[in-house]
């Protein structure tokens, strides 16, 4: 009987300790839970915040192109007007004098990297949609260096072929107005004449449509912030 008592204390021993055992694992992972979730929240509320100074960044940079949009879009129907006018021997008057100016226009550009450049030294992970890490990937690292490029060779173009003929056949009589010291002879000039064509040509094909591929993808970027702001 003795032996029978021992063993049924045993037994209350051994389901007293597997008892605190239980209670520690479920402990454990209730803390482990809240910690987990707690660490999501956390997680979340930081690439909210990311969201935000990417959202605030972009459409800035929406605003600017697509006011340097419009002045290349201008200087382009400037340009085509001053080709058309020339081409149809039309008498030289003043109205033309802003399309000269046009010729050896170029829009600098920038961008607002700051809450990228944040985000690329966090990590693109704290992004939890792969395809909008994707679409800020290539907005910044290739879609803007095209814009950039592009006004970097526009530049170049201007100072370093437009200017010099400028200075030799134009005055300046204001900031951007440039009047020509004899009309006839820069219209059959050659040289001037390929300026024109050559600064039409660069818009066309490439400032223009990159101008608007960075409009559009920024667009496209901004929508699918506010959607992940929205969830």
């Amino acid at each position: 009987m003795a032996n029978a008592c021992c063993t049924n204390f045993q037994c209350g021993e051994l389901g007293y300790a597997v008892g605190e055992v239980l209670l520690i694992v479920v402990g454990v992972t209730i803390a482990l839970a809240a910690n987990s979730w707690y660490g999501d929240r956390q997680e979340r509320r930081d690439e909210l915040q990311v969201l935000m100074q990417l959202q605030q960044a972009l459409e800035i940079d929406l605003d600017e192109f697509e006011s340097w949009y419009a002045i290349e879009t201008q200087v382009f129907q400037n340009v085509t007007s001053l080709v058309e006018h020339m081409v149809g021997a039309d008498p030289y008057d003043s109205s033309i004098v802003p399309n000269f100016g046009s010729v050896m226009t170029w829009v600098g550009v920038r961008t607002n990297s700051a809450p990228y450049e944040a985000l690329k030294s966090t990590g693109f992970d704290l992004i939890s949609s792969h395809s909008l890490r994707l679409k800020l990937i290539y907005y910044y690292e290739n879609q803007f260096p095209r814009v950039h490029g592009a006004y970097l060779n526009d530049r170049a173009f201007a100072t370093d072929r437009v200017v010099p003929y400028y200075m030799k056949n134009f005055r300046q009589t204001e900031p951007g107005t440039y009047i020509p010291d004899d009309y006839q002879d820069i219209r059959y000039d050659k040289y001037f004449w390929n300026l024109c064509m050559m600064k039409l040509t660069r818009l066309q094909d490439r400032i223009l449509p990159h101008y608007e591929q960075t409009i559009e993808m920024n667009r496209d970027i901004l929508a699918n912030i506010e959607t992940e702001l929205g969830n």
